[in-house]
């Protein structure tokens, strides 16, 4: 049951919304009655905080009350543990702290619970402890841990996280878990150290190396250390080594020792570490054979899936990182990511390349890549689409201001600070006898009126003011609204032509109106009879109106010379089959081309599925030009 509301909480902390227990039945694959004992755990479980609202709606997180109860639960290091998680890793811990073992019934007795609830706790810690290679031996009552000791830490790090709800860890709980209370002092010094010595630190893996360094002082003060024996240090690890000794004596006064400290650099070396954006050479760099499996990767990506990543940048970045992956992995220590299924589920196309990579990685390296491992290589490729986005989103720009000292080095600098995401300045001109000619940008910022006139100059004060900037902004949207539309009208008319577009046509029937659009595609050389036939015949197995009001009529080979959409748009409408129709489209498929095709042919179905955009088109295609004024605003609308 406690697993079970904890999951529920979940759902709702996923969302403001509120959720109907059929949507949480559906998405828990239990019954609705069961959603509901759920709820009533979780209140009960809260009192005296209010944390979950229900009404005729469903059910919703009352986030403040949800928070204060957390942050009350953290706040008392010495209350027993109300989960069955977190009674597993209470469980856990005393067993890998106690020499001689611990009886169920001295367990039932400390935590408040039945002998039964201890047991079935003993049993889920059992597959967790198989996977870490730890068993649980039971003599009579008395149950005591078996493993070597990296193995009981693995163990360890796996409870604590399989109680963390979100997936981030909490280092206020590590803290109070592992009675460290200094443990977030340790966190800031070391941040401050590394970025002193130029590393740049990645918050989703420093708190998983920092759960690694509480439970190796957790069990250093209980006299237990790893074996004694002491790995090469590289540069990097040699500098963190020194730092994480220095930092847990002043923080926690132990000495952790040689292999200790080895063990947590290389923990934080292959997790935490990147080269910083003002690296010097003391910063990791990729190795000459990472660079080789990324660069093979990155290749197959573009053979696979037409994407082209092959650039240095990310190459270099990716190889680092897969360096560090294939360390974590040859030690079998793998790196957590608590956004893993967020990515999974949200980002359907990255995650797939990033699991060829993977592939790719794997069969290169021999290893095995988990999907937090994953998740990390996604991470990569969807930061750089996201730019190659962004840049292709921006506006380009020209300066126009008369040199005078230092006057057009401080407004360039002053625009790229302010709309540096907007706008990429590929120009700065500094005289005063400009061309249009001169111009080969989308805007030109000028600080002297133009003895030309187009509708991008923006004219501004040397020292720029808001209201300058939020001119420039205004005709930066503007320039690039008329760029993306001018791609959509250029796309739109690789298919539209005048020749094949009509307007109020009559027809008596499907066959006759597809024979009619089909004439003009065979006068052009597009298609042939077959085609036609083709087309038809499909017809007459399933109409092809996908949406009201339009048919796309097409045959199922694609064997038309290429890719090309014969329309009609009519007034009124007229009988297809079962339905009637205003618009028909005779699509004309290729194998060539087909996956551009496909895109724009989505765009057009998409434009038609809404009665309100295709009226508009309707009453506006009198013309072939009006008909593709009106679509591209629609589309891009």
């Amino acid at each position: 049951m406690g697993d079970k509301y904890l999951s529920l909480l979940e759902l709702l902390r996923s969302t403001d919304d509120w959720l109907t227990a059929t949507h949480l039945a559906e998405q828990m694959s239990v019954t609705t009655r069961s959603v509901r004992s759920y709820v009533t755990a979780a209140k009960a479980a809260a009192l005296p905080y209010d944390i979950i609202s229900a009404s005729s709606a469903g059910y919703r997180l009352n986030r403040d009350a949800y928070f204060d109860y957390r942050a009350a639960l953290e706040a008392k290091p010495d209350s027993l543990p109300s989960t069955p998680r977190e009674r597993e890793h209470h469980i856990v811990h005393r067993l890998a702290s106690s020499t001689s073992g611990l009886s169920i019934d001295d367990l039932s007795s400390s935590l408040h619970v039945s002998t039964a609830t201890i047991e079935s706790d003993v049993k889920r810690i059992r597959q967790s402890a198989i996977d870490s290679g730890v068993s649980i031996d039971r003599v009579d009552n008395v149950l005591t841990l078996r493993g070597e000791e990296g193995q009981l830490r693995r163990l360890l790090s796996t409870l604590v996280h399989d109680t963390t709800p979100s997936g981030l860890l909490s280092l206020d709980t590590i803290a109070l878990r592992f009675d460290l209370p200094a443990l977030i002092d340790f966190k800031t010094d070391l941040i401050e150290r590394l970025d002193y010595h130029r590393y740049f630190v990645n918050e989703y893996g420093i708190d998983s190396v920092l759960l690694h360094l509480a439970i190796a002082v957790d069990r250093v003060r209980h006299g237990q250390t790893l074996p004694d024996e002491i790995g090469e240090h590289n540069e990097d690890s040699a500098i963190v080594a020194g730092i994480v000794r220095e930092l847990a004596k002043r923080h926690f006064a132990v000495d952790l020792g040689g292999r200790e400290e080895w063990y947590l650099a290389r923990q934080l070396a292959t997790r935490i570490i990147t080269p910083g954006s003002d690296a010097t050479s003391n910063a990791a760099r990729a190795d000459t054979r990472d660079i080789e499996t990324t660069t093979r990767a990155i290749d197959l990506v573009y053979d696979e899936y037409l994407i082209d990543l092959r650039t240095e940048d990310l190459i270099e970045r990716l190889a680092l990182h897969i360096g560090h992956l294939v360390e974590r992995a040859q030690f079998d220590s793998p790196s957590r990511n608590p956004l893993q299924k967020s990515i999974k589920t949200s980002y359907p196309l990255v995650w797939d390349i990033a699991v060829f990579i993977a592939s790719t990685i794997q069969k290169e390296r021999d290893i095995s890549v988990d999907e937090d491992e994953i998740s990390y290589i996604a991470l990569h490729i969807g930061s750089h689409l996201e730019r190659q986005a962004q840049a292709k989103n921006r506006v380009s720009a020209t300066i126009v201001s008369p040199s005078y000292y230092d006057l057009h080095i401080v407004m360039r600098e002053s625009i790229e600070k302010m709309l540096g995401n907007e706008i990429t300045i590929e120009s700065v001109i500094t005289r005063t006898d400009v061309r249009a000619s001169d111009i080969e940008t989308d805007i030109v910022i000028t600080t002297i009126p133009l003895p030309f006139a187009l509708d991008t100059i923006v004219l501004v004060q040397p020292f720029l003011s808001e209201n300058d900037i939020d001119t420039v902004r205004r005709v930066a949207a503007r320039a690039r609204r008329t760029r993306r539309r001018s791609v959509i009208r250029g796309r739109l008319l690789e298919y539209f032509r005048p020749d094949t577009f009509f307007r109020n046509v009559r027809f008596d029937s499907p066959e006759d109106m597809i024979r009619g659009l089909g004439e003009s595609l065979k006068a052009l050389g597009i298609v042939d009879d077959t085609y036609v036939d083709g087309a038809i015949e499909r017809e007459r197995m399933s109409s092809t109106v996908f949406v009201d009001g339009l048919a796309v009529p097409h045959a199922m080979s694609m064997t038309a010379e290429r890719p090309t959409i014969a329309i009609a748009v009519n007034e009124h409408s007229s009988p297809w089959g079962d339905q009637k129709v205003q618009v028909v489209a005779f699509i004309a498929f290729a194998a060539s081309g087909r996956d551009e095709f496909q895109a724009v042919f989505e765009q057009f179905v998409d434009v038609f599925s809404d009665r309100a955009r295709m009226a508009e088109v309707v009453k506006n295609s009198t013309s072939f030009e009006g008909f593709i004024d009106t679509l591209v605003h629609v589309i891009d609308n």
